[in-house]
């Protein structure tokens, strides 16, 4: 067992490696997985597959594993992230996210505190993300419509480009990738998960972030001399016209053609186009056991039937079959994106996963905590800071969940817990940590439209994101515990 943890130790530094260093982390898991589980053939006393699932050649057990894990996956989760992409490219191009968007920011521009309506944006942000699942997506969308509002009021750049990094810091809900796997290895439907142990703990979180964005904010503005009343004007101005202040060069040419083409679909775009994003989870809330119990709604219905509600608005909106039916082609164009892009990292994932339990890297920590005898807290512990490191190093926040989640079940078991007292702190420490990580997608996207550095931006989110990380971490421990005395 010793050897092949310490196998397993030096595969997983050999992974981090790559990956940090952007290599394609599909083929380092998958590769790391198959390696691994070719050393346990001699190693493991425990088959990979059963006498009714393998090929009846060791070697070829492990490749096969490959095969059976894309099958598995393919009729259940991925399914679900699939459909979820196929909806959230079709509320993208018709223009029903802008329209969504563009009518949820028009309250901040009521407010005349600007750090009240720049914490504000988070929370705004947060509950966006609930229904546009995408981290990068979304912050595009508030860079176009919000970050103008902010600077008009004389928010730094470095302010307003901070809290909308970090708009979508918890990945939660049903149209999230990392919450549908975290609800399906704790054996609960995605609605239960959310509502019964996202939902309590984010509100936590969520209201913690925004009295840190308030004050954290504030105190970098008035160390740098940036504050609302000591901006400047001129600079805002030239700024939002697209021009530098110093010359009439373009200051900033990818975000004054996204802002026009924002502007073009808010024009031509139907408002009640906003309500679209909101059908698959008003549809998931509704047929769930919190309100018709006679009516089971998986997520990824959910999504096909709101995605088939959208091109049939498209047929009457343009008076064209032809027309609108081009849009279910853009649900299923998204599908793909999400099978490239998130389904293969899970398959990854489960490679490694796979590897990691054959070389009985799993049982030796277990074994190990239970001589110890430290419980399920610190080993809770460790595992979120693993995966939160993780995510700061890779910039992603998909495939360090992705890759220890099938892991999970397997340490919380013996450690007398249920699986979800472990996954849940573990999945939102993933999207904490990829807010401070200045090669994430979000941030270097965010940083790009607002013409900062995305190491002076990081720097923004971090004193938020560290605190969040720890009262995200208790608030998990505590609601998890107050459920088990409640029920």
């Amino acid at each position: 067992m010793l050897i092949g943890f310490l196998l397993s130790l030096a595969t997983i530094v050999v992974v981090a490696y790559f990956i940090f260093h952007h290599y394609h982390p599909q083929t380092v898991l998958i590769f790391s997985g198959l390696f691994m589980l070719l050393c346990s053939i001699p190693l493991s006393m425990k088959p990979l597959m059963d006498e009714k699932t393998t090929t009846g050649s060791a070697l070829l057990d492990v490749f096969d594993q490959i095969r059976a894990t894309f099958g598995h996956l393919g009729a259940e989760l991925g399914l679900i992230i699939m459909a979820v992409g196929g909806f959230s490219l079709i509320m993208d191009r018709v223009g029903a996210s802008e329209a969504l968007v563009n009518i949820a920011t028009k309250p901040l521009s009521k407010i005349n505190k600007p750090y009240i309506v720049l914490a504000s944006t988070y929370i705004l942000a947060q509950c966006l993300c609930l229904i546009i699942p995408s981290a990068a997506g979304l912050a595009m969308l508030l860079m176009v419509t919000v970050y103008p509002l902010l600077r008009s009021l004389g928010i730094s750049k470095l302010s307003a480009t901070g809290v909308i990094a970090t708009g979508s810091c918890l990945d939660l809900g049903p149209a999230s990738s990392n919450a549908n796997m975290s609800a399906r290895i704790s054996g609960m439907s995605v609605q239960e998960y959310f509502i019964n142990y996202q939902l309590p703990v984010s509100l936590v979180v969520v209201v913690s972030v925004f009295i840190m964005h308030y004050f954290v904010q504030r105190h970098f503005d008035r160390k740098e001399g940036t504050t609302p009343d000591r901006a400047d004007w001129d600079e805002i101005h030239a700024e939002l016209a697209g021009m530098d202040k110093k010359g009439g060069e373009t200051a900033s040419q990818a975000q004054k053609e996204t802002a026009a083409t924002a502007v073009k679909k808010e024009h031509s775009v139907p408002k009640l186009y906003a309500l679209l994003p909101f059908t698959p989870l008003v549809l998931l809330i509704v047929f769930s056991p919190f309100v018709v119990t006679t009516i089971k709604m998986n997520v990824a219905t959910a999504m096909i039937l709101s995605g088939l509600l959208a091109v049939i608005c498209e047929m009457i909106r343009y008076r064209s079959f032809d027309r609108g039916s081009k849009a279910l082609g853009i649900f299923f164009e998204g599908m793909g994106h999400q099978f490239v892009n998130i389904v293969t990292l899970i398959v990854g994932g489960q490679m490694f996963a796979a590897g990691l339990t054959q070389l009985g890297f799993i049982s030796f920590i277990v074994n190990g905590t239970q001589k110890l005898n430290t419980g399920a807290i610190p080993v809770t512990i460790v595992m979120t800071l693993i995966i939160f490191l993780a995510a700061v190093l890779t910039g992603s926040g998909n495939a360090p969940w992705f890759a220890f989640s099938e892991l999970t079940p397997g340490i919380a078991k013996p450690l007398g817990v249920d699986t979800v007292f472990l996954a849940q702190p573990m999945e939102l420490a993933s999207g904490i940590g990829r807010s401070m990580s200045p090669i994430a997608g979000v941030v270097i996207a965010v940083a790009g439209l607002g013409n900062v550095s995305p190491v002076d931006l990081v720097k923004r989110t971090v004193p938020v994101m560290i605190p969040a990380y720890f009262i995200m971490l208790i608030a998990s421990i505590v609601w998890d515990y107050a459920l088990k005395l409640m029920f």
